[in-house]
């Protein structure tokens, strides 16, 4: 016999119902504002949202609609509208991206759907260009689901390297290609999808020792930072009183740092330290955890022409805290100390000089270049700029990398300035191009 929708126990239930219903609603209000709705169908939980000029959107999230799981319910939301108002993004193309359950209320990105919008991005390209993308991104996710599972975009592309690239010769276009589109799908997600940052592919050392090196090739280089353009950058930075953003900028060029080493200085005996944070290659194909900060290594600058002292100034300046890290880094140093992993760190410079409208200048005349060319400005510096260049062990050395590793990245630079440069000291007088030496034919 059914009971009566009178009896005291049914109207408890009902009471109980009605009840957290609506403190989940007000809950919903107070948190993120009118305009959201939510109501029970099919066992499970319809999202509303409705727009400022009235219309309407709906998804379904698949977490049942009982007070149970109210908690779940708030964060899965809240995952939505963070995401929506951060991306600009509709209510269903935030479900898209990413998924919301009880068990993960905070959302799983959604890998096929960014693969997918990712080839939409690809039609221009040829159709065997287009199949070619599509067969390394659907190996690229293989070895995101096998353990152990990725965590960044590093170990991804290791892991990527490890199980589908071994058949290809270290340093061929069909490696170096694979590894760039991987990396372009991985930006689209961070860029575009809303996937962490802690996703961004790699860049120069590291990726490079993914593609490796062809026998009897020169690898083509990252172009350093040529000291003109450094003193200029450093010299704008100081005009508009972005004082922080300088000393990250000179740190890097002046010491050889890599960008994501401004999150393991130290300062001791009055002397500058560098900390580890370089991920071993071999290490993590074996699965193997990054390395705590071990074997601190001194750091000397090579300063500027015209500005000596500069290097020792900066480091006073960051020890002292008179001077501080621009925000985004300081964060970025944070979350690495709390992590492990300081990509991040890294990425944070990268994306402040990215942004600069005298960086973009720089970049625009000497294509190639980029924020590590600061880190290479000091190997230029080392071996261009003065009548005794510093030698490649201890070049190597101040940089933190081994003999070999130096030579492979900066040994073989050449350009018509710098062999000029080089001959001019040699012959201890100005080198000039034939034609200024011996005079126009004919003349």
């Amino acid at each position: 016999m059914r009971p009566s929708v009178w009896e005291p126990s049914t109207l408890c239930l009902m009471v109980s119902a009605e009840s957290w219903g609506k403190a989940l609603r007000r809950d919903i209000k107070n948190e993120y504002g009118p305009g959201w709705s939510v109501s029970a169908q099919s066992g499970k939980t319809k999202l509303t949202r409705r727009y400022a000029d009235g219309t309407r959107s709906s998804v379904m999230i698949e977490i049942p609609f009982s007070s149970g799981h109210k908690r779940e319910l708030l964060i899965a939301i809240g995952t939505h509208a963070e995401q929506m108002a951060e991306q600009q993004i509709s209510l269903k193309e935030s479900r898209k991206r990413t998924a919301v359950t009880a068990a993960n209320p905070e959302g799983v990105f959604v890998w096929d759907e960014a693969a997918k919008a990712f080839y939409e991005t690809r039609k221009d390209l040829g159709p065997v260009t287009q199949r070619n993308t599509v067969t390394r991104i659907e190996k690229a996710l293989d070895s995101l689901n096998r353990k152990p599972r990725p965590k960044d975009g590093l170990e991804l592309l290791a892991a990527f390297e490890r199980q589908h690239l071994q058949h290809l010769q270290p340093g061929s276009e069909g490696r170096k290609k694979s590894i760039q589109e991987v990396g372009k799908f991985l930006r689209f997600c961070v860029e575009r999808r809303g996937l962490a940052g802690r996703w961004m592919p790699p860049v120069g050392e590291q990726r490079q020792e993914l593609v490796g090196a062809a026998e009897g090739r020169d690898a083509k280089l990252t172009p350093p930072l040529k000291t003109d353009d450094f003193i200029a950058l450093l010299s704008e930075l100081e005009r508009r009183r972005q004082h922080g953003l300088r000393l990250a900028v000179g740190l890097v060029g002046l010491y050889g740092l890599r960008p994501a080493e401004l999150a393991v200085l130290s300062f001791e005996d009055g002397q500058l330290r560098v900390g580890q944070v370089k991920r071993n290659m071999a290490a993590i194909r074996k699965g193997a955890k990054q390395q705590a900060r071990e074997n601190l290594r001194l750091a000397l600058p090579l300063d500027l022409p015209g500005h000596e002292g500069l290097g020792a100034q900066l480091a006073l300046q960051w020890q002292s805290g008179l001077v501080k890290l621009p925000l985004p880094i300081r964060t970025a140093i944070k979350t690495a100390e709390k992590t492990g992993s300081y990509k991040p760190v890294g990425d944070a410079f990268r994306q402040l000089l990215d942004r600069h409208r005298f960086w973009k200048s720089l970049v625009a005349g000497n294509p190639g270049l980029t924020p590590y060319s600061l880190r290479h400005s000091f190997a230029w510096r080392a071996h261009k700029q003065y009548d005794r260049p510093l030698s490649v062990r201890d070049a190597a050395a101040l940089m933190g990398h081994d003999p070999e590793t130096h030579y492979k990245h900066y040994g073989r630079w050449t350009d018509e300035a710098g062999l000029l440069d080089a001959v001019s000291r040699l012959t201890a007088q100005p080198a000039k191009p034939a034609s200024q030496a011996f005079g126009a034919i004919g003349a």
